[in-house]
């Protein structure tokens, strides 16, 4: 009876998160009138730094994203003690798997930084703020409390991240800034080797070997299964090749409809992630308008 109630709650929850990625999609898509190339191009470019703008505001300011997040932690507290309460005997070295930025960390004062700066991300000024920005990190709403949670079931809170393992120290340093505990952290902490790649697969496997993992929390699909990786395409790729690909990576999120809310619990974050690379140059040739017609007056 629990464990419906909790799944009720969860679908609840996971509507409104998707509704709400999607209406900042939208955001990303606003244009104006005109005709011809140059046109084409300077709207594309307003549209998506209209799109920046509206994601930061959002995720900065938004008592929805906040009571999102707090809802989704809140269903995956509620699972974890589900969990526990149902395995018989309970597993030695439990443990939670969490992507560390956007997911327990709030770096989106860098990415207001881009925007006021009109700099796009690269890997130099990233880097660049885990070592300079500990101080400017906070916490995404609910994360300390199911993290506290977790910690009082006697499951460790693992935290496999992309950030630099050169920077290992100053991540620590940010997870305590932040207040959360660092005890015993070189043992839980996974970061990207200098030089590796994104691919966090040999990372879990590692973490999988260590403990006995009952759930993955993210928010990028790619923080859960290299399955979602979305497909690399060339220039050349059309309107077309663009939604075969969302399509594709949307068909993978609802084969693993077994995992979201049971053992993979995904936090909402509008202003990054694989997705924006399925967004063409101009993003509001992928959107499906109403067929309503327009009618003069208003009406």
């Amino acid at each position: 009876m629990f464990g419906a109630r909790m799944r009720e709650v969860w679908t609840r929850v996971s509507g409104g998160v998707l509704t709400t990625l999607f209406s900042i999609v939208l955001l990303t898509a606003v244009a104006s009138a005109g005709s011809g190339a140059e046109v084409a191009e300077e709207t594309a470019a307003g549209s998506q730094g209209l799109g920046t703008l509206s994601a930061n505001v959002y995720a900065q300011t938004s008592a929805e994203h906040r009571a999102c997040c707090y809802g989704i932690f809140a269903a995956a507290g509620w699972r974890l003690e589900e969990m526990l309460e149902d395995a018989e005997p309970v597993p030695a070295r439990p443990a939670v798997v969490m992507d560390l930025d956007e997911t327990v960390l709030d770096n989106s004062s860098f990415q207001a930084f881009l925007y006021r700066n009109g700099l796009v991300y690269t890997p130099e000024l990233w880097e660049r703020f885990e070592r300079e920005g500990v101080r400017e990190v906070g916490l995404v709403a609910g994360a300390e409390s199911f993290i506290r949670k977790a910690e009082s079931l006697g499951v460790a809170v693992v935290y496999l991240s992309n950030r630099n393992e050169g920077n290992a120290a100053r991540t620590v340093a940010a997870l305590a800034h932040v207040g959360l505990d660092t005890t015993l952290i070189a043992e839980r902490l996974f970061l990207k080797p200098q030089g590796g790649s994104s691919d966090k697969s040999r990372r879990r496997d590692a973490a999988s070997a260590r403990y006995n993992v009952l759930m993955y929390l993210g928010d990028n699909l790619r923080d859960f299964s290299e399955v979602f990786a979305p497909q690399r395409l060339p220039d050349s790729a059309t309107t077309d090749d663009y939604l075969k690909a969302m399509q594709a990576r949307t068909a993978s999120v609802d084969d693993a409809t077994c995992h979201w809310g049971v053992d993979w619990f995904l936090i909402p974050n509008p202003m990054y992630g694989e997705w924006e690379k399925l967004v063409p140059p101009n993003p509001a040739d992928i959107l499906r308008p109403s067929g309503m017609e327009v009618r003069t007056g208003g009406e």
